[in-house]
């Protein structure tokens, strides 16, 4: 049984508005040596996020809907290797793991309480990073925060007691060195993929190319990838950050893995290739401070074939586009210092931009905008959400494929 589908009615729910009035409520828990589970979730969803689970006062678990069997297995990789080796030999792990299965695997002897430990704890800490990294760039913070007790026929009998306290330092530790990185807006759930493997060869030695091309395959996670290599996180992403910034390669989105595909293979399975992007091929430039958007451009662009760079800071923006020259730019409306039409102005007024298709992009879609738009000499015009079909319009009219 998974104590974490079995729904009992609130003890009490709270509004959560930042990261520190997280942190007091897990140390109220603590204190008043609370037995339960916390459930979190934003105003759009009815159904947690993510639960942490208390026992007298102090933390035996945690699970999230993002990557939980990614995390599981990330951690039994850490701490517990030989149990992956044995799972390919056909012993049964659950597909979410639980406390029920940690106790079965350490009363079989699979498993010793140091290593459960280690286990539950790391996978508490990647939980409160990513609640931290979300309170950090989300606009929108509300969270609401459930307390519920569990039903008497699902004791948690787990033999570990971890403290919240020591939980949030190690998370808020991981998560200040993850920003004094310059690493912030990376989610570290989003996998490195290769853009343009031409490029990266001609960048690097043989045998690191031989490297990058065998580990990165567009489904392992930054943290995947650290676990697998056993380097530090943060050292790991900065090693990929100048390929990154040079467009050579992207970080995309990933869905979680399937346990059982998993258990039958030594590494995870690997998605189909994007399309091969040449050094030859068109360089669409985005000037947007959101890396969430640029997150999405980059991908419709890279899987059309399309080179592309992110200009987030729009003041910087014109001794960028003059180095790179793109053939056409995709640039947001509504940016800090200055905005849109002020940008394009600036860049008609460069006689190498004065023909090169620009492309308003916002959230607003009035009469007004597109009026002002076209008074700026803007060649077109698309609206939020960044979408494939949009995007591929704007680039089928303006700056086409030609054939190889």
């Amino acid at each position: 049984m998974n104590i974490v589908n079995i729904i009992e009615p609130p003890i009490a729910t709270y509004k959560i508005l930042n990261v520190d009035e997280l942190n007091q409520r897990l140390q109220a828990c603590h204190q008043s040596q609370f037995t339960g589970r916390l459930d979190i979730h934003n105003k759009t969803s009815q159904s947690p996020q993510w639960s942490l689970f208390f026992r007298g006062g102090s933390l035996v678990g945690g699970t999230s809907v993002l990557h939980s069997v990614r995390r599981w297995h990330r951690q039994l990789s850490l701490y517990c290797p030989q149990l992956l080796d044995r799972s390919r030999e056909g012993t049964d792990l659950s597909q979410n793991w639980n406390q029920q299965t940690l106790v079965g695997l350490v009363q079989q002897g699979k498993m010793s309480q140091e290593q459960v430990v280690s286990v539950v704890a790391g996978n508490l800490v990647e939980i409160l990073f990513d609640l931290m990294q979300l309170y950090t760039l989300q606009f929108d913070r509300l969270m609401h925060l459930t307390y519920r007790q569990l039903p008497s026929e699902t004791a948690i009998t787990l033999p570990i007691r971890i403290s919240p306290a020591l939980i949030w330092q190690k998370a808020s530790q991981q998560w200040e060195t993850w920003q004094q990185a310059g690493l912030g807006s990376w989610s570290p759930n989003w996998a490195p993929v290769i853009w343009d493997a031409e490029e990266l060869r001609r960048q690097t030695s043989l045998l690191v190319y031989h490297n990058l091309t065998t580990i990165i395959d567009g489904d392992r996670t930054l943290r995947d990838l650290a676990a697998k290599l056993k380097q530090p996180l943060v050292s790991l992403a900065l090693s990929l950050l100048p390929y990154i910034r040079k467009g050579i390669m992207g970080l995309v989105e990933v869905r979680d893995w399937n346990y059982q595909t998993q258990s039958t293979h030594s590494s995870p399975p690997i998605t189909p290739p994007p399309v091969q992007v040449l050094s030859s091929s068109p360089l669409v430039a985005y000037i947007e401070d959101s890396r969430f958007d640029c997150i999405a451009m980059n991908q419709i662009l890279a899987q059309a074939g399309y080179r592309f760079i992110n200009v987030r800071d729009p003041v910087q923006a014109l001794p960028i586009l003059i180095e790179q020259n793109p053939g056409l730019i995709f640039l947001d409306l509504i940016m800090p210092v200055t905005n849109g039409y002020e940008v394009c102005g600036q860049l008609r007024r460069v006689s190498m931009f004065r023909n090169t298709p620009i492309i308003i992009v916002t959230s607003s879609d009035g009469i007004v905008d597109r009026v002002r738009a076209k008074l700026v000499n803007s060649s077109g015009f698309i609206s939020k959400p960044i979408e494939s079909k949009k995007v591929l319009s704007v680039l089928h009219h303006h700056l086409p494929l030609t054939a190889p």
